[in-house]
């Protein structure tokens, strides 16, 4: 079913497959090690920053109204823990 919906719309496929043509991600290299090499990723760095393509992702921020949600439960399980515990011994 989807090699029939690839082979009706082929540039699905093209947009879900991204090709590194070219050398690979460079800006996600290990640490380096050298003088020279720790200057070229500093301004490689600045560049990116400058040009907008570091991105860092927004923390994810839980609505109040689950934590509150959360904290009752966790209340009420120790109550009936508590409740119980008479029972288990």
């Amino acid at each position: 079913m989807i090699a029939a919906n690839y082979r009706k719309h082929p540039d699905a496929l093209a947009l879900q497959l991204p090709l590194p043509f070219g050398r690979a991600l460079v800006w996600a290299l290990p640490r380096p090690t050298t003088r020279i090499q720790r200057q070229i990723r500093a301004a490689r760095g600045k560049a990116f920053a400058a040009a907008g393509r570091i991105a860092h992702p927004a923390p994810k921020v839980t609505p109040q109204w689950a934590k509150d949600a959360a904290r009752a439960a966790r209340a009420l399980g120790q109550k009936v823990k508590a409740a119980l515990r008479g029972f288990w011994d």
